[in-house]
Formats: structure tokens, sequence, C-alpha cells
């Protein structure tokens, strides 16, 4: 029984690791994403910047881009 809950153990972590590398994995998509539209991720976009997205990641959750003047 012991090595039935080893492996269990084992099991378990190695899932909860790959889960956080595959949400890891997105965000950092998500951030270059933001930053080929030549934006920024961050908290609160500035009174100058438009929101165009969102980086989603837990402290960054808005891309934010300079307002183009006309």
């Amino acid at each position: 029984m012991s090595g039935a809950m080893r492996i269990f153990f084992f099991v378990s972590a190695a899932l909860i690791v790959l889960a956080h590398i595959f949400s890891a994995h997105g965000a950092i998509r998500r951030r270059m994403q933001c930053q080929k539209m030549d934006g920024r991720c961050a908290v609160e976009c500035l009174s100058f910047e438009d929101k165009v997205g969102g980086c989603r990641a837990e402290l960054t959750p808005l891309c934010c881009k300079k307002r183009k003047n006309n």
C-alpha cells in the first residue's frame, strides 16, 4: 500500500506542475502578441492609452497602447 500511495502522490504532483507550465505558456504568448501591437501589459492603462486587449495574467490583465493623435 505504501508504494501505491507514493506513486499516486508523484502522479498528482506531476499533473499540478504540468498545469502550471501550460498556463504560463499561454500568458507568455499573449504578452508577445501585445508587444507586436506596440502595446504593453499593465494593471491599469494610463490616461493617454487605450485598452486593446487582455494579457490575462494575474498581475497584468490589460494590454495598453498609446492613442494616435489625428
